[in-house]
C-alpha cells in the first residue's frame, strides 16, 4: 500500500500477490510503486490501470498476476476508484453499508471496475488483500467484513482505530500469521486540520504584531513555541500569561507548558521543539512495528503524558496542513555560547531555523502539507 498527497489530491495504491510471502510481497510493493510514480506524473487512474494490466510488473515473469485498488480524491471530495481483482472497497456511509454504482470492463483478459463519486463527511472506507478472508479454521465473506466494519464504526471510531479492529480480529482468528499475509487500508472522511506555529521574535520588532495577526488569523490550532515569542504574543494580546500546574511526574526532560488566552498551546522554544521532532520519530517506529495496539486518541502510537513536547507531537500528527510563522531575531545567547563552547555558528541564522526546517521534512514525509514563512 502506498499513498500520496499534494495540494488538491491524495491517492491511495494498493496492491496484492495471491504468491503470498516474500516474493509475493516483492511483485505488490514493485506495482504499488510504478503505479504511484505515475500518479505523481499526474496520469489518472483509469490510465495507470490500463498500463499495470498491459504491461510488467502487474504481470511479473513466472510470478503470479498482482491484483490491485487506486483510489484517487481530487479537491477533497471527487473521487474515482479503479480495481482489478482485490476485493471491493467497503463503504459506510450514514451507518450503513453504500453500494456505489460501477462500470466494468475487460482489459487484456482482466475485469476491471471503476467508479466516480462524491465523498461525504462522515465516510468510511476499508480495502483488505484477500488474504484477509482465508483465516486458518474460519471463512469471511466480504458481506461479513462489510458487517463488523459498520458495526464497529457505529463507535464513531477514526480510521486507526478502525485498522486496530480490523488487525486484531485478523489475528484473533488466524493466531501466528506472519505480517506480510495481508494488507489493510481504512480511511475516514472528515473536514480538515489546520495548525499554526508561531515560534521567535521577528528580525524587526515593528513586525510582532504582524506576526501575531498572522497566527490568530489562521483556523485551527494555534501554537505557540518560545519564551520571548510568548511574552510578545501575551503583550499584544493584554492577555495574562500563566503556567500550568506543575504535573505529578514533574517536568522532567521538557521545560513547563503555559495557558494563554486564544492560543491552544504555549511551549518553550528550542528544547521543546527538538523534544516534539524525537516524538514523532519514536511513533513513527512504533507504527512500523507493528504491534497491533490500538492508538491513543487518534494519534499513532504517541507515549503517554501530558507535557509540551509530547502535546505538540500530537497536534502535529493530528493535523492535515501545517503552517510555521518563524521569526528570524538571533538570540544574544546563541553567539555567547557559539563563542564560549569554540564552535563554528552562524549567528545571523538562529537555532529554531534549523529545528524547524528539520521538522518540516519529517512531517512532510508522513505526508502533511506543510508551509513556512520567515519574518
Amino acid at each position: 500500500m502506498r499513498t500520496f498527497q499534494i495540494e488538491d489530491r491524495f491517492g491511495v495504491v494498493f496492491a496484492s500477490s495471491a504468491q503470498g510471502g516474500e516474493r509475493g510481497q516483492a511483485e505488490a510493493a514493485a506495482t504499488a510503486e510504478r503505479a504511484l510514480d505515475m500518479m505523481r506524473r499526474g496520469e489518472m487512474p483509469a490510465g495507470v490501470a490500463e498500463a499495470l494490466i498491459g504491461r510488467s510488473p502487474a504481470t511479473p515473469p513466472g510470478g503470479e498476476e498482482v491484483a490491485f485498488s487506486i483510489l484517487d480524491v481530487v479537491g477533497g471530495d471527487e473521487a474515482s476508484l479503479m480495481e482489478c481483482d482485490t476485493m471491493p472497497l467497503c463503504l459506510i456511509r450514514g451507518g450503513e453499508v453504500a453500494f456505489l454504482p460501477l462500470s466494468e470492463e475487460v482489459v487484456h483478459g482482466r475485469l476491471l471496475r471503476s467508479y466516480c463519486f462524491q465523498l461525504r463527511n462522515g465516510d468510511y472506507m476499508v480495502l483488505v488483500s484477500q488474504g484477509y478472508l482465508h483465516p486458518r479454521g474460519w471463512g469471511w465473506g466480504w458481506s461479513d467484513i462489510a458487517v463488523a466494519v459498520r458495526r464497529w464504526t457505529d463507535t464513531g471510531c477514526d480510521a486507526d482505530e478502525l485498522m486496530s479492529a480490523l488487525l486484531l480480529t485478523y489475528h484473533r482468528l488466524n493466531p501466528g500469521a506472519p505480517r506480510w499475509d495481508v494488507t489493510v487500508v481504512a480511511m475516514r472522511v472528515r473536514p480538515e486540520r489546520h495548525v499554526t506555529v508561531w515560534t521567535g521574535p521577528p528580525v524587526d520588532p515593528a513586525q510582532d504584531e504582524l506576526a501575531l495577526r498572522k497566527l490568530m488569523a489562521e483556523q485551527g490550532t494555534r501554537v505557540v513555541c518560545g519564551g520571548t515569542t510568548a511574552l510578545i504574543a501575551a503583550r499584544l494580546l493584554g492577555a495574562e500569561l500563566k503556567t500550568e500546574p506543575r504535573p505529578e511526574d514533574g517536568w522532567a526532560e521538557v521545560p513547563p507548558v503555559s495557558r494563554l488566552e486564544e492560543v491552544d498551546l504555549v511551549t518553550e522554544g528550542l528544547v521543546t521543539l527538538g523534544k516534539a521532532r524525537e516524538r514523532l520519530a519514536g511513533a513513527g517506529q512504533a507504527q512500523q512495528a507493528g504491534d497491533g495496539q490500538p492508538s491513543r486518541g487518534g494519534y499513532p502510537r504517541l507515549p503517554g503524558g501530558e507535557d509540551g513536547a509530547t502535546r505538540l507531537a500530537r497536534a502535529l500528527l493530528a493535523a492535515d496542513r501545517i503552517h510555521f510563522i518563524v521569526g528570524l531575531a538571533v538570540n544574544p545567547q546563541q553567539a555567547e555560547d557559539s563563542g564560549a563552547r569554540g564552535r563554528t555558528i552562524d549567528v545571523r541564522r538562529p537555532l529554531r531555523q534549523g529545528i524547524v526546517e528539520a521538522l518540516v521534512g519529517d512531517l512532510k514525509a508522513c505526508g502533511k502539507l506543510v508551509s513556512v514563512e520567515y519574518l
